[in-house]
């Protein structure tokens, strides 16, 4: 079976279209994303017009490629982009209208769901804490037992973080220390790990993905950055190079990350906070996340999983 998925986030639109087979593995026929930021096209709480006509382009272009792709079911879904806008009533009319789509807005709480069950069928851990880093949100979140014990859904993502508080290209020392206090803020009180003793993290969405990139091409290695690690030293020696390199290190990052180059560092500053809140010392990057969780919840095992948690979320979710 060929199932078409479009995932709406702040920052990147992207459409996968994935093989499922009769023994329910998978893989991605398709990958195409788009950087279209629907998250700066708010204002007042609104999506301007020239953000729903940027939507509904994007979304035609995707919709047509799994419509020639010839796949037998479809989703989209929104997470941040759209779940906190006050005119969603007129936006996912508009969708419609221009696609035909149906999008289903998803709440923190179900995105972290989808983020559990994504990590936990590509690390086979029985128990793990994990993060996903997107443009609007960042949910943390830990199982055991293979279970889902807890997890919490904050608006710390890495371009909403940028749109608060950097004037510039990037942050200074003042922009700097007041991302870093909103995100323990936001986190303070949510999950304790006080008790856990994490040394890892596991790391999803494309900021994590841009910090190994980079951390990859200043060491001069080659590779994916699935399964790559850096610990919370070589993300503060990164932070420090980078800064040290001045107009080098923007070139860098235009070169490595173009299409993340003001978000990059505001992103780096919410993993670190975020690693420090766990307590972890070490990042694994894994490429699955929110997409295949919600792939794999919805076109294998027909959504029972999400449903029990509904009835749970008040417990689950912070």
């Amino acid at each position: 079976m060929k199932y078409g998925l479009i995932d709406i986030g702040s920052n990147t639109m992207r459409c996968v279209i994935y093989q499922i087979n009769p023994d329910n593995s998978f893989r991605a026929l398709l990958n195409e994303k788009e950087f279209a930021e629907i998250l700066s096209y708010i204002e007042d709480g609104m999506l301007s017009q020239e953000g729903i006509s940027r939507l509904c382009s994007v979304l035609g272009r995707m919709k047509t490629m799994c419509d020639e792709t010839q796949c037998d079911n479809f989703s989209c879904f929104a997470t941040a982009s759209l779940r906190n806008i006050n005119n969603q009533v007129q936006v996912l009319g508009a969708v419609k209208e221009a696609t035909g789509i149906d999008i289903r807005l998803l709440s923190g709480c179900e995105e972290a769901y989808y983020d559990y069950i994504g990590l936990q069928s590509c690390i086979k851990d029985a128990q793990a804490v994990g993060f996903d880093l997107g443009g609007g949100s960042a949910q943390v979140f830990h199982y055991d037992d293979y279970g889902l014990v807890t997890s919490t859904s904050q608006e710390i993502g890495a371009l909403a973080m940028y749109n608060r508080f950097v004037k510039g290209l990037f942050p200074n020392s003042k922009q700097r220390g007041k991302i870093t206090k909103c995100v323990e803020e936001k986190l303070s009180g949510t999950i304790d790990f006080s008790r856990k003793h994490f040394t890892r993290i596991y790391g999803m969405g494309g900021t994590a993905r841009a910090l190994a990139k980079v951390h990859r091409h200043i060491l001069g290695k080659d590779g994916e950055t699935d399964g790559y690690i850096l610990t919370l030293e070589d993300i503060e020696k990164l932070d420090r190079a980078i800064s040290l390199l001045g107009m080098d290190g923007i070139k860098i990052l235009s070169r490595v990350i173009p299409e993340r180059l003001v978000t990059f560092i505001p992103g780096m500053l919410v993993i670190k906070s975020i690693m420090q809140f766990v307590g972890a010392s070490e990042l694994y990057i894994v490429r699955q996340g929110v997409r295949e969780g919600y792939m794999i919840e919805n076109a294998i095992l027909r959504g029972s999983g999400i449903d029990e948690f509904r009835d749970e979320q008040e417990s689950l979710c912070k």
